[in-house]
């Protein structure tokens, strides 16, 4: 039993506070509530929590989309412009997490879509650079004659010594009257694996390495055994290893370093291998970064079901309101960064001039006298999109609720339904009830099932639930604003 206790303290310690509660001695019950991903446990290995609503699929298309839309947004100030080659990205703590996270998912993730994956079409078939240039040698060592040479002889340009022995009855010596060249001019053809495309390459392993290094160092300088940082010291130790083969490859032996990204190069838009690196680096220089909640291992091992899908209903809405209005944004405020996180904050405004906006997290008080107050409580929706027309401005609620109501004969999977709960649709009619200015106020839920339902008087409005899973498009979202948003921008 002695032994055991140790390595309970050890787990306990390794899944952090909030995960394990020891219930003996030799027990612990461990918690893991919204979040999901990989615990690493010391000797006991790693852990892997899964979530019963979704598969791994989902989640990635969940973060993949989610730097997607974040990419994409017009941020109002610090947006990076060009590609030239430098090291602010490494730098910069304000961004080094975050791209620590990008690093981390390309070195760890999948072998097939990630980082080893293109370094093997690289390395196995590198892009060459072919050089033509001319040799004098020896007569018995040409392999290869060409015009120019041809014509040199001809001119008497070579130097001539008497043909000996069998070497008389060649057809040369015969030509040049019993004489032969000493040396010849010849054409030769180098190839260099010393190219813009591969110095690239080999830079952007480079700033891999460095991330990891710089990562490595702020977790070594964190005190009093975080199990957080303790497990981003773990990662850094396994990205390391996974570079290091890739990096003392001979390949690297005959190239240069970069001065500057090709970024016009055919090779690097569209061969195998090349293509994958040049599409990281330009996600990983981005000005913007995947925003996180404000506790970063939720991405960083184990995430928060619950707070990712809220993050990614919000570029979800993004992205609906885009399609319906047929244009992208003209602007969006920047999230709040330090040394380690992004934080979205509430309130964050992405924005279609001043007609149409949607906002995270904006907060609806008495202390308002515009179309942000309240009639009682405070109260925060995950997401607002706020239209104006002339000089009302009408919003419209979107809930995140990650969870559902399940219906269907027990055992019969494949017939079972997922529904919303109808207490979230209790909480649509408070947000009606308790702000003035808005209209419509809907679940958004990962289910198969919308309603709406239909509420008279002067301002008619609806409350309901629209389905909306990472990964399965956005038609019942893109349907549900047209219907309400253009019918308000309109009036």
């Amino acid at each position: 039993m002695s032994g055991v206790v140790p390595e309970i303290a050890a787990l306990a310690e390794a899944v952090g506070p909030g995960h394990a509660e020891r219930i003996s001695e030799g027990a612990l019950l461990l918690r893991f509530g919204n979040s999901v991903g990989r615990f690493a446990v010391g000797r006991l290995g790693t852990l892997f929590v899964q979530c019963g609503k979704w598969g791994e699929d989902t989640f990635d298309a969940l973060l993949t989309e989610l730097t997607e839309v974040a990419l994409a947004l017009p941020y109002a100030a610090d947006q990076s412009a060009g590609l030239p080659h430098d090291r602010t990205l490494v730098a910069n703590n304000a961004i080094l997490m975050h791209a620590f996270l990008y690093a981390r998912q390309l070195i760890l993730g999948p072998r097939d879509t990630g980082l080893a994956s293109s370094m093997a079409a690289i390395l196995a078939d590198p892009h060459r650079r072919f050089e033509a240039e001319r040799d004098r040698v020896g007569l018995a060592d040409a392999r290869r004659v060409d015009a120019r040479s041809v014509a040199r002889l001809a001119a008497g340009a070579e130097p001539m010594e008497r043909a000996r022995g069998a070497a008389r009855g060649l057809a040369l010596a015969q030509t040049l009257r019993g004489h032969l060249p000493t040396h010849v001019d010849v054409p030769r053809v180098l190839h260099s694996v010393d190219t813009a495309e591969n110095r690239f390459v080999q830079a952007f392993l480079g700033q891999l390495a460095e991330i990891v290094e710089r990562v490595d160092a702020l977790a070594r300088a964190r005190p009093g055994g975080s199990p957080f940082w303790a497990r981003v010291g773990l990662d850094c130790r396994d990205m390391r290893r996974a570079l290091r083969p890739i990096r003392d490859h001979s390949l690297w032996e005959n190239v240069g370093r970069l001065s500057h990204v090709p970024a016009a190069s055919s090779v690097l838009q569209r061969r195998r291998g090349y293509r994958d690196v040049f599409r990281h680096h330009l996600l990983l220089r981005a000005a913007t970064r995947l925003p996180t909640d404000d506790v970063l291992s939720r991405l960083l091992g184990m995430k928060d079901v619950a707070a990712l899908y809220e993050l990614w209903c919000f570029f979800a809405v993004v992205r609906a309101v885009e399609q319906v209005l047929g244009r992208p944004p003209d602007s969006a405020e920047r999230p709040r960064v330090d040394d380690v996180q992004v934080d979205l904050p509430w309130g964050l405004r992405v924005a279609w001039s001043e007609d149409v906006a949607v906002y995270y997290n904006l907060t609806f008080s008495q202390a308002h006298h515009d179309a942000r107050r309240s009639a009682s409580l405070q109260l925060r929706p995950d997401v607002v999109v706020r239209v104006r027309a002339g000089a009302v401005d009408t919003m419209h609620v979107l809930d995140a609720k990650l969870r559902i109501e399940r219906s269907g004969a027990a055992g019969l999977e494949q017939d079972e339904s997922k529904s919303f709960k109808w207490s979230d649709i209790a909480k649509m009619h408070a947000y009606r009830d308790a702000l003035p200015a808005v209209q419509t106020a809907f679940v958004l839920y990962p289910g198969d099932e919308a309603e709406q339902f239909a509420i008279g008087g002067p301002e008619p409005g609806a409350v309901g639930a629209v389905p909306l899973v990472p990964g399965d498009g956005l038609e019942h979202l893109v349907e549900h604003l047209r219907r309400w948003v253009t019918r308000t921008e309109s009036r």
